[in-house]
């Protein structure tokens, strides 16, 4: 009996079905396009290398969720969809706002990109670290900006010099300050919303679903004009993110509370 136990034990260690392949092959396809997109900015096609993050960034998203709904997910695959994410929403980023405006612009400027870096790599690491931990309560919003979303906020002014021919987008000192705003923002304690939990009523379904396909097809017409509009979308979001999450919470250690006594 133990010996057909074994031999069942090495026949699954042996063989890895597609399951489990799939979504691996999608986080190597994130990072196929974030290294891609670092050759196009060294070539000067900074447009060609924001929409190869953007597509990385869909990746990252699908990624996950296709292991789950596989029923595939494993340690490994979280490991590599973290160092992904460290090169594609960390370093590449930092790499191709250097070389968009920053690379004459002395250390301070490269300082920027290595702090916004080494807070991708403290913000994963805070990620992977404490993702059991987070109480019920909290698991619609995520602690800090993502990194997906910190990447496309330090694209921002790289994106919206492609629609306003303003000097500022191309001034150093901004764009280092920038890259230590939103690294702060990535490590920092804020609550964001996760989009995980949301619901919308049934009546609403096929509204929504014809909301989505209106701003597709803006993507396709006017992208840059439409990243614009979701860039500044989300950073307002973030303010009622921190009032819902905060309301949330206290109503959540109340009914605690109230169990207790």
């Amino acid at each position: 009996m133990a010996e057909q136990f074994e031999q069942k034990r090495r026949r699954r260690l042996s063989s890895v079905n597609f399951a489990w392949l799939l979504p691996n092959l999608i986080t190597l396809a994130s990072l196929s396009c974030g290294m891609t997109a670092i050759r196009y900015a060294f070539a000067d096609r900074f447009e060609a290398a924001v929409l190869l993050v953007a597509l990385a960034g869909i990746f990252d998203a699908l990624d996950g969720r296709m292991a789950r709904l596989l029923k595939s997910s494993s340690n490994f695959g979280a490991q590599l969809d973290s160092l992904c994410d460290m090169v594609v929403f960390g370093v590449v980023p930092a790499l191709m706002l250097y070389l968009f405006a920053l690379e004459d612009a002395g250390r301070i400027a490269w300082g920027a990109c290595i702090f916004y870096a080494a807070c991708c790599a403290l913000r994963l690491a805070r990620f992977n670290s404490e993702l059991h931990d987070t109480p019920t309560w909290a698991a619609n919003y995520f602690t800090g900006i993502p990194s997906p979303a910190a990447a496309f906020l330090v694209l921002l002014p790289i994106i919206a010099s492609f629609r306003l021919d303003a000097d500022i987008m191309r001034e150093s000192l901004f764009l280092a300050s920038w890259l230590v705003v939103i690294g702060i923002g990535a490590i920092s304690t804020i609550p964001t919303f996760a989009g995980k939990g949301i619901k919308l009523p049934r009546a609403l379904a096929l509204p929504a679903l014809g909301f989505f396909v209106l701003v597709v097809a803006m993507l396709i017409s006017r992208p840059w004009d439409v990243m614009i509009a979701l860039g500044v979308i989300y950073v307002a979001m973030i303010p009622v993110s921190i009032i819902r999450f905060n309301r949330i919470k206290t109503n959540a250690l109340k009914a605690a509370s109230d169990l207790k006594s």
